[in-house]
C-alpha cells in the first residue's frame, strides 16, 4: 500500500510586517504575495477593501508596503494606536481628511501616485514622511501636530511633488522646534497663517522670484482665483516669519530674499482708493526704495543710481545752454568752461553738497538744477551704504 499524500500548504506572504515579521497571509498572485501586498493591476479591489475593514475591526494599523488600488478612504478615521504605512503605495488619492493619529503615524517611503488629502488631520504622535514620493497634491492645510513631524527627502529625491501644490495653510505645530523639512520642494507650498518662525528648515528649494531669481514663497507668485485678491497683509507675515527664521539659522542671504518678499507685500498691499493704490505701488517712499536698492539688498543697484545721476546732471550742464556753468566770481575771472570733466566735478560736487565749488551756473535755471541734484544726493548714498552694510553682514 502506498501513503497517502499529503497535502502541500498554502503559500505565505514574504512581505515584511509586524516587526519585520513576515506578513503570512494566503498567496494571491504568482509571486506569492498576499492581496494587500500584491502589485497586480486588476487585483480584487472588494476583497481588498474586505481585509482592511477588518483589519481596522481589530485595530490592527501595520500597512506596510500594502498596494492600496484606487482611493483610499481613511477619512475621520482614529486611530488609537501607532499605524504603520512604511513603504505602502497608494495608486489612487489617499484621504485622511481629519483623521486623527493618536500615537506615532509612520509614512516612511511611501508613495502617493494620486492627490494626499491630510486637511483638518490631527496627529497626536509623531508623523514621519522621511522619503515619501508625492507625485500630486499633498494637503496638510488646518492639520495639527502636536509632536514631531519630518518630512525628509535624500540623494535626488526631494519629498514634494514640482508639478502640484503642497498645502500647509493654517496648519499648527504645538512644538515647532521640532518640525523639519529637509532636502524638501517646496516651490508650490502655501504656508498661510502657519506660524513657521522656528520650524526647521534645511536644504529647502523655494520658489524662485521671475525676475530676480531669489527665494519666494508660492502663496505671493501663485495664479489668482478669479474674483479673489491676494491676502498682502498675511503673506507679508509670513515673509517676516521666515527671514526671521533664517536669521536664526545665519542664512543671511535667504534672509535677504525673504525680507525682499516682506516689503514687496507691503508696497503691493491695497488701499481701497484706486489713485492712492497706484501712488503708493509705483510713487511712494517705499516704491523709491525699491526701484533704488531692491529694499536695501542690492548695493550695486544703489551705486548705478549714484553714477547714473551724476552722469547723467553732468551732460545736462554741459549740454543745455540755460544750464551752462563758468568759473566761480571768487576766482578774479568769470568765463564759460569747455568741456565735460569740469562739468563731471562739479556734478560730483553738487551730489556732496560740497560748497566750495570752483564752478558756478550762468543762470538761474542752473542753480535751481544744482539744488534738485544735492537734493537726491542724501538719500541715494544713505541707500547705498544701508545694502553694502547689510552685504557686509553677511
Amino acid at each position: 500500500m502506498t501513503a497517502p499524500e499529503t497535502e502541500k500548504p498554502a503559500a505565505k506572504c514574504p512581505a515584511p510586517m509586524h516587526g519585520f515579521q513576515p506578513c503570512g497571509r494566503e498567496a494571491y498572485d504568482d509571486q506569492g504575495r498576499c492581496i494587500c501586498h500584491s502589485q497586480k493591476p486588476d487585483k480584487d479591489a472588494a476583497a481588498f477593501q474586505r481585509e482592511i475593514k477588518a483589519m481596522l475591526e481589530r485595530k490592527d494599523y501595520d500597512f506596510s508596503e500594502f498596494v492600496f488600488p484606487g482611493d483610499a478612504e481613511f477619512g475621520g478615521m482614529v486611530f488609537d494606536g501607532p499605524v504603520r504605512f512604511v513603504a505602502a503605495t497608494f495608486q489612487g488619492a489617499a484621504h485622511f481628511v481629519s483623521a486623527t493619529f493618536q500615537g506615532e503615524a509612520d509614512f516612511l517611503w511611501a508613495t502617493f501616485q494620486g492627490a494626499a488629502n491630510f486637511g483638518g488631520a490631527t496627529f497626536q504622535g509623531a508623523a514621519y514622511f522621511g522619503w515619501a514620493t508625492f507625485q500630486g497634491a499633498a494637503y496638510f492645510y488646518d492639520a495639527t501636530f502636536q509632536g514631531e513631524a519630518r518630512f525628509v527627502g535624500s540623494g535626488d529625491q526631494r519629498v514634494f511633488s514640482r508639478e502640484a501644490v503642497t498645502d500647509f495653510t493654517f496648519a499648527r505645530w504645538h512644538q515647532p522646534d521640532r518640525i523639519m523639512f529637509q532636502h524638501v520642494f517646496l516651490g508650490r507650498a502655501r504656508f498661510l497663517g502657519a506660524d513657521v518662525r522656528k520650524v526647521d528648515f534645511t536644504d529647502v528649494e523655494w520658489a524662485k522670484r521671475p525676475q530676480r531669481r531669489h527665494a519666494a514663497v508660492w502663496d505671493e507668485l501663485a495664479p489668482e482665483k478669479r474674483g479673489e485678491e491676494k491676502n498682502y497683509a498675511l503673506i507679508g507675515k509670513l515673509y517676516r516669519q521666515l527671514k526671521h527664521n533664517y536669521e536664526e539659522q545665519r542664512d543671511p542671504i535667504t534672509a535677504g530674499d525673504f525680507h525682499f518678499g516682506e516689503m514687496e507685500m507691503r508696497r503691493l498691499e491695497p488701499p481701497k482708493n484706486w489713485f492712492l493704490r497706484v501712488l503708493k505701488r509705483y510713487l511712494s517712499a517705499i516704491a523709491f526704495y525699491r526701484w533704488i536698492s531692491g529694499y536695501g539688498e542690492d548695493y550695486v543697484r544703489a551705486l548705478a543710481w549714484i553714477v547714473g545721476v551724476i552722469v547723467v546732471f553732468a551732460l545736462a550742464f554741459a549740454v543745455i545752454p540755460a544750464l551752462a556753468l563758468q568759473t566761480s566770481p571768487s576766482s578774479g575771472v568769470s568765463q564759460p568752461m569747455e568741456g565735460l570733466w569740469p562739468r563731471l566735478l562739479y556734478s560730483v560736487m553738487c551730489f556732496l553738497l560740497r560748497g566750495d565749488k570752483p564752478l558756478q551756473p550762468a543762470y538761474l535755471a542752473g542753480h535751481y538744477l544744482s539744488v534738485a541734484e544735492g537734493i537726491l544726493g542724501p538719500p541715494l548714498i544713505a541707500m547705498f551704504v544701508l545694502a553694502l552694510n547689510r552685504q557686509f553682514k553677511r
